[in-house]
């Protein structure tokens, strides 16, 4: 009996970790529907938030702090959007949610070492950017 209780805690404890993980390993969305601006962090290889949620057709002005010494972009090539964002600079663009499913937007400098967003819409999930 008591061997079986060990055995049984064991397991539990082996599964526990992976269950962590993969909770850990969701990015976080944040919903964004019916705001007209977002502050929007750029700094060292990753954008603060992500992932953004609106409506089909919502337009967003997005105020891009660049926090770090390291030149970074804020694009969007579907939408025509390439702004350079000098070091502890600032940029103001204007985005707009798709109709349906995803926009990716990207550092066209860093997007490789994972600084990438997404814009979505209705049920879309987000696709992690690595």
């Amino acid at each position: 009996m008591r061997m079986s209780r060990i055995l049984m805690l064991a397991a539990s404890l082996t599964f526990t970790p992976s269950v962590i993980a993969s909770a850990a390993e969701q990015p976080k969305v944040k919903d964004v529907s019916g705001l007209a601006e977002l502050d929007l962090e750029a700094d060292e290889y990753y954008f603060e938030p992500a992932f953004l949620r609106g409506t089909p057709g919502q337009k967003l002005k997005l105020e891009i702090e660049n926090e770090s010494n390291t030149l970074h972009s804020f694009t969007i090539p579907e939408q025509k959007l390439d702004m350079d964002i000098q070091p502890k600079g600032k940029v103001v663009v204007e985005v707009t949610f798709p109709p349906s499913g995803v926009v990716r937007f990207v550092c066209r400098f860093h997007s490789e070492l994972g600084m990438q967003g997404e814009l979505l819409t209705g049920d879309s999930t987000p696709r992690n950017p690595k």
